[in-house]
């Protein structure tokens, strides 16, 4: 008798351990978005309180420094009187695009360059210094050949992504494990199976910490170019705040911007967690 109570005892109180580790998991992920979430309004209310408290301690002119609150009703304006959605689409658009199409042609020139050493050792000093050139003094050639157009735009951010990613591909591709690579040989995978299912998840950390710096250099193309030669775009809004002396409006245009990249380096930072969560 004494022994069956003894023996059921421990059970209950192993379930119930169980079932208590489970609900922390569950509340780990709300827990930390929840850490992060209060972390970026710290940030953020720092930043305001110290550019507050300079421009009305040092009394700063409203034409070199706007105070936050200037730059708030200038954004707020450009809301709602409906001319901020056309320029942030028109940004938005070109960043991804940009972004997409520097990837797709960065991953298959990588993929090349690592397959056949030829032509790595033709072109890569060719793309060192492609790279190498400052792409503020390359936008105005873009202009002059393709004209004021899309295509000088998308032109620029291509040249900005292909380059991380390219590099990005190839680290990965070589730091496929040796034995992965011999099973692949074992079982006769075709060249496309073997890439698709063997070289490009194991490249995968490689490929999205290189788009983490693409998509930052996407969005840094899409402005150079929008400020040199577009008529839309957050780009467009920095010239227009500038020519028209308008400094809220080209703050808020810049605050804009830095949104705009913390969106997209956290867009690729969420995709990182969750294709690579095998790893964690």
């Amino acid at each position: 008798m004494s022994t069956g109570t003894v023996t059921r005892g421990p059970a209950p109180r192993k379930e119930r351990d169980r079932a208590g580790g489970r609900a922390r998991a569950r509340n780990r992920p709300a827990r930390g978005f929840a850490v992060r979430i209060l972390t970026t309004a710290a940030y953020l209310a720092v930043i305001l309180a110290a550019w507050y408290l300079y421009v009305t301690l040092a009394d700063v002119p409203s034409f070199l420094l706007p105070a936050p609150g200037e730059v708030w009703d200038a954004g707020r304006q450009m809301v709602t009187e409906g001319q901020l959605w056309p320029h942030l689409g028109y940004t938005l658009r070109n960043i991804a695009l940009g972004f997409v199409g520097g990837s797709l042609v960065g991953i298959l020139l990588g993929w090349v360059l690592w397959a056949s050493r030829p032509v790595r050792e033709i072109f890569a000093p060719y793309m060192v210094l492609l790279q190498a050139a400052p792409k503020i003094a390359v936008a105005p050639l873009l202009v002059l050949w393709f004209g004021l157009s899309l295509t000088s735009q998308y032109a620029l951010i291509l040249l900005l992504v292909f380059f991380p990613m390219t590099a990005a591909t190839m680290l990965g591709l070589r730091d496929v494990p040796a034995d992965v690579s011999t099973l692949g040989r074992l079982l006769h995978l075709s060249r496309w199976r073997y890439l698709r299912t063997i070289q490009l998840p194991a490249a995968m950390p490689a490929l999205l910490a290189g788009a983490k710096i693409a998509v930052i250099d996407a969005m840094t193309g899409a402005f150079l170019a929008e400020y040199l030669s577009a008529d839309r775009g957050l780009g467009y809004l920095m010239v227009l705040g500038n020519t028209q002396n308008d400094t809220p409006l080209l703050i808020a245009a810049v605050v804009l911007t830095v949104a705009v990249g913390l969106l997209g380096f956290g867009l690729v930072s969420l995709a990182e967690r969750r294709l690579l969560r095998w790893s964690r």
